[in-house]
């Protein structure tokens, strides 16, 4: 049975313990489905699969210090987004990586690049962006005519591959008492954001991940006797696969079992944020307001844009990686914000001995 087998399997079985196939959704769109974080919303692909094209920024890139070598590791494609004032930096020149994806403006090729002038820290203040686009016009008098955007008639899939899309520049300048100025005005549905990309081998070992936490929330009491042994079977081949998925960091298998979520009650699944225990049942809350909807959770959160290059599996991991992740309740999410788990708990307990010193 290969990887992929073993994860129907696993679903389908999991499902069997709801109505209207909801524990089936909430799995599949594990790696079925991207959150849109800094994707402008006109090349956001609303929410598919987390192996296609991704949007990176050139700030992101040079954070991490990643090679264009490993850029070429994004398989679905990769765009190098200069925003604002990136492209027309002097000091950006002397950094012989920008220099080759300032090559690249368009290119159909693997790791391709783009400039967009737009807002990028989610303030109200437009003036920078404003600035870049003078720029942008002396540089770029015909920008216009360099408007990114899907080609016609591309073959399937048309969510991977950056020979599907043409032109390399984005606008969207608001804010202020200064007129809107932007360069689309319908969807392109060409980037899913690379923060939450996976490779097919890496959404395998996610999937795997998951469903080996969520196996742990079935009360075995419960299982009907004919069940029983599929059960047991399910988490022996899981395990096997875990075991045999090495990263640099260790094997899936060693981070699932120790990872603090099964460790609070031996073979349950527990909320690590609030100690509450997660049922089966929960994964069939799909009212994403409702405090107990079961969330797709990371260690290390995404906001801090940490991106690795394993040796092990010779590819770029980003925050959506199967060793960062867990389930948790939405409000426990909401509860942990950008901490990892362990800068949780440290912050909790200085919390907890602050509010006892001062009681006393």
């Amino acid at each position: 049975m290969t990887k992929s087998q073993l994860r129907n399997k696993a679903i389908n079985f999991l499902n069997s313990f709801s109505e209207e196939g909801k524990i089936r959704t909430k799995l599949t769109n594990v790696c079925g489905k991207t959150g849109q974080y800094n994707v402008p919303n006109e090349l956001f692909q609303k929410r598919t699969s987390r192996k296609n094209r991704v949007l990176i920024s050139w700030k992101t890139v040079s954070k991490n210090g990643l090679t264009f070598e490993q850029l070429k590791t994004f398989s679905g494609g990769v765009v190098v987004e200069f925003i604002n004032n990136d492209y027309f930096q002097e000091d950006n020149d002397k950094n012989p990586l920008f220099n080759i994806l300032k090559e690249k403006l368009g290119s159909d090729d693997i790791v391709s690049s783009m400039i967009s002038i737009r807002n990028e820290d989610g303030g109200s203040s437009s003036q920078t962006a404003r600035n870049a686009f003078e720029k942008l016009n002396k540089f770029f008098p015909n920008w216009k005519e360099l408007i990114i955007k899907r080609k016609n008639n591309v073959s399937n899939p048309v969510n991977i591959g950056n020979e599907k899309w043409e032109g390399y520049i984005y606008v969207y300048i608001a804010g202020g008492q200064q007129d809107v100025i932007k360069s689309h005005v319908n969807d392109e549905l060409l980037f899913n954001p690379a923060c939450e990309f996976a490779n097919e081998e890496i959404c395998l070992d996610i999937d795997l991940v998951m469903i080996f936490f969520a196996i742990h929330s079935i009360d075995k009491e419960m299982v009907p006797e004919k069940q029983k042994e599929e059960l047991k079977n399910l988490l022996e081949h899981i395990s096997i696969e875990l075991k045999k998925s090495e990263y640099d960091s260790g094997n899936l298998l060693d981070y699932c079992q120790n990872h603090p979520c099964l460790i609070l009650e031996n073979g349950k699944l527990f909320d690590p944020i609030q100690f509450e225990q997660i049922n089966i049942i929960d994964f069939s809350i799909d009212n994403k307001e409702d405090p107990r909807n079961l969330d797709f959770t990371h260690d290390e959160a995404v906001n801090k844009e940490k991106f690795y290059f394993d040796n092990n599996k010779k590819c770029i991991l980003t925050p959506t990686r199967p060793n960062n992740i867990f389930w948790s309740k939405h409000l426990s999410n909401m509860m942990q914000q950008n901490f990892s788990l362990d800068e949780y708990f440290k912050h909790q307990e200085e919390i907890v001995a602050k509010r006892k010193a001062k009681l006393n």
